[in-house]
């Protein structure tokens, strides 16, 4: 190097010196260089290292996404992706349980949805699209399949968000199929509904016939309490009414078709009887081995009251009380029979109201209602214990009077039921005075069945009303050529409703 020549340092500066000061600079200028040319090198080798390491990394992101996409495409679970609307994007094979998974794509995932889930799954996609976030609970979505077998699936959806500068950019979908869980849930519920709500006894038992558990129907009935017979035997409710034979058939059958019932008497805690409905079915699992067999049972109390409600309101008068024509002449016939076999004579009384139709027609049919019972009410109490009183419609009246022949017993009778009928009645406010007309019918003397009996009566009722009423007479053969055959006008202008 030429020393006059000017020296340029590392910074590009030109520097000016002479003879050995200008050597000792330039030594120096070559150092930095050297120095900067290893701050290079280093710099260099770090940046190849964190090349490698970025180069690793994106190696395990793209493996890690390769096993992602792995477990998403065999996962058992339905995966979708959609855009920030809810459009798909994207989708797994199990997903064609929907629909086939072409038809999936680009459509909008709210469209799949039955109603009942469409407006909860719209209220998430705008949480998330304002920055909310999903309930941990995660959202049941009802999904209406498109495939042969269409109907609606019953699923648990896990929703994550994947923004970018704070910005919805789209959503993963993780979603399970809990359709049968959910079916088995409701039918657990509905099985345990059933079994607490029945108002039949429940009772459930191993393979040996102990008890494993009872409904509270079953407590009501028997007296017992569940803590009381599980582990027990059923047979601390026998009665001892059923033998040994009938018990083994029970078995036979229920071994045999897997089912019986029948009628059994138990008895209950406190030691009463009470006569059931009993139905015993089979529990079994897929192959046919018995897991346990479960009874239901009635009590027939219950039933055979309201037999006897309904028998005695076909029996009897609805409005009075009173037996009804049909159990008048059900009585009449015993009467008559057993007349014949003691020999003994009793009288038919046919009572017809006097007055009735004009209070009825004046007052009102509430009024006139009110009156009859009043009147059913006053004659119960004019006769003795051991007759009857029914009522055949309107304001006719039957008495079937035991033992009383005699034409003064007979007129004594008749007179108090009239005294009693002629007593004013207080019905709404409104003094009411009526009175009877009574006919009477001997058996045997005038007929020896029902309606012989009743028709004499009858016949000799419209005598006393002929007589202008409040009065008796007592069947004669006289009374029937001189009555008229049709419905007599005294009788019609009175009687009718």
């Amino acid at each position: 190097m030429n020393p006059d020549e000017s020296a340029k340092p590392a910074g590009g500066q030109t520097l000016r010196m002479p003879g050995a000061s200008r050597d000792a600079a330039l030594h120096d200028q070559l150092f930095r260089y050297a120095e900067d040319m290893q701050a290079l090198i280093d710099n260099t080798n770090d940046l190849e290292q964190r090349y490698a390491v970025l180069r690793e990394s994106y190696a395990n992101v793209v493996e890690g996404q390769k096993v992602f996409e792995g477990m998403i495409h065999s996962s058992k679970d339905i995966y979708l992706m959609t855009d920030s609307a809810g459009l798909i994007l994207q989708c797994n094979a199990a997903a064609a349980v929907i629909a086939p998974v072409k038809d999936l794509l680009c459509v909008f995932l709210g469209g799949l949805l039955a109603p009942s889930s469409l407006a909860s799954f719209e209220r998430l996609l705008g949480q998330l699209a304002q920055g909310g976030q999903v309930p941990p609970e995660g959202l049941e979505l009802h999904i209406k399949t498109q495939t042969g077998n269409a109907g609606v699936l019953i699923t648990a959806a896990s929703a994550m968000p994947v923004r970018v500068d704070h910005e919805l950019r789209a959503i993963h979908w993780m979603v399970r199929d809990v359709t049968h869980t959910r079916e088995v849930e409701f039918e657990s519920k509905i099985s345990s509904l059933v079994f607490g709500s029945a108002t039949e006894g429940v009772m459930i038992t191993d393979c040996a016939g102990d008890i494993l558990a009872v409904n509270p129907a079953f407590e009501r009935v028997t007296g017992y309490s569940a803590e009381e017979v599980v582990g027990r035997n059923p047979r601390i409710l026998s009665s001892g009414l059923q033998d040994r034979d009938f018990y083994m058939n029970m078995w036979e059958t229920l071994r045999t078709a897997g089912q019986w019932q029948g009628q059994v008497t138990n008895r209950k805690k406190n030691g009463e009887l009470f006569t059931g409905w009993l139905a015993l079915t089979t529990a079994q699992d897929s192959e046919g081995k018995v897991l346990s067999y479960i009874g239901v049972f009635s009590d027939l109390t219950r039933l055979v009251e309201a037999e006897k409600r309904l028998l005695h309101l076909a029996l009897h008068d609805t409005l009075t009380g009173l037996p009804s024509r049909q159990l008048l002449q059900d009585r009449l016939q015993q009467m008559i029979s057993f007349s014949k076999r003691r020999d003994e004579a009793f009288a038919v009384l046919f009572v017809d109201l006097d007055r009735f139709k004009q209070i009825n027609d004046s007052f009102g049919h509430a009024v006139g209602d009110l009156l009859l019972r009043e009147v059913a009410d006053r004659l119960r109490a004019s006769i003795r214990a051991g007759d009857t009183v029914a009522r055949l419609g309107g304001d006719e009246f039957v008495i079937i009077a035991p033992g009383l022949s005699r034409d003064p017993d007979i007129h004594t009778v008749a007179a108090k039921i009239i005294v009693e009928l002629l007593r004013p009645m207080s019905i709404e406010g409104h003094d009411l005075t009526i009175g009877a007309s009574i006919g009477c019918a001997l058996c045997p003397a005038h007929g020896e069945d029902v309606d012989a009996l009743l028709k004499h009566a009858d016949l000799a009722m419209y005598q006393a009303k002929r007589r202008g009423g409040n009065s008796m007479v007592i069947y004669h053969a006289a009374a029937e050529s001189e009555a008229n055959p049709a419905t007599p006008p005294a009788k019609a202008a009175d009687a009718e409703r």
